[in-house]
């Protein structure tokens, strides 16, 4: 992927990247701050029972037809570079400029290689944080890979999606933890779990009755207290202390707070 100054100065995150930064970061996964530090990070399920399958990505690899699904940013020059003991006069392009499939998985496979072994060396941490484990490499440098774990992290998102995700990483972690990308039945639920249960289940049902609201209900009481046979300002009030905000300061939560709830809320202020 061609590096890229984030546009906003802001603390942000690319998915792609896996990287904050008080100043930028790059498509890379490369974290610029005052041009002297780089960071690489990955992204897996911190609830997982098993470790990253790197079996699994080697064998997702030998079935990968398409040699575009791997985004090499310079294509000999970085083959090249993982494949030193390559003949010089060896063709790595075809006429068309793609990479040839043969070499793209090889160079794959020693990603992976790298990757494993970088998340395993003492050039690696972790952080947890909102069910992700991070794993992070990186330190000071003027412009090359301050660590090999660091230039390990960043090609790992030069293969294809597909072998990334099926190893248990996740490309994309702006996206909320759900059970679909933690891959396991033992993974607690979240919220986009339930969000999800709850459109299939009123997208599939053909017809809604009184027994919907009771699934449905039953359905948010595995990540909120359940919403139902209660008393509807004691449910208003435990909602103000576990997440701290009065719903009715908020615009999006306003509009679903019971009219009438609020106006009894409001006239026990006054009392």
């Amino acid at each position: 992927m061609p590096r890229r100054e984030a546009e906003e100065d802001q603390l942000t995150t690319q998915p792609w990247a896996g990287c904050r930064s008080a100043q930028g970061t790059n498509l890379k996964g490369q974290i610029i701050m005052g041009a002297s530090m780089l960071i690489a990070t990955i992204a897996f399920p911190a609830e997982s029972a098993e470790p990253p399958n790197f079996d699994r990505g080697r064998q997702l690899l030998e079935k990968i037809e398409d040699p575009s699904l791997f985004t090499f940013d310079e294509h000999e020059a970085e083959l090249e570079e993982l494949l030193p003991d390559l003949d010089s006069e060896s063709g790595l392009v075809d006429e068309d400029g793609e990479v040839l499939i043969e070499y793209a998985r090889r160079a794959g496979l020693v990603v992976i290689n790298k990757l494993e072994e970088a998340l395993d060396s003492r050039e690696t941490t972790f952080l947890t944080v909102a069910n992700y484990r991070l794993y992070i490499s990186g330190g000071p440098s003027n412009g090359g890979s301050p660590t090999n774990a660091t230039q390990a992290i960043w090609d790992a998102y030069k293969l294809p999606e597909s072998v990334l995700v099926g190893m248990g990483f996740i490309p994309d972690y702006e996206l909320p933890l759900s059970r679909a990308n933690s891959r396991g039945a033992s993974t607690p639920l979240t919220d986009t779990d339930v969000v999800d249960a709850i459109a299939l289940g009123l997208g599939t049902s053909p017809d809604w009755s009184g027994a919907t609201l009771a699934w449905i209900a039953d359905t948010i009481g595995k990540v909120r207290n359940h919403p139902g046979g209660r008393d509807p300002r004691e449910y208003r009030e435990e909602f103000d202390e576990e997440h701290t905000i009065d719903p009715l300061d908020d615009s999006f939560l306003a509009t679903y707070v019971n009219e009438g709830t609020g106006e009894v809320g409001e006239e026990e202020n006054e009392d």
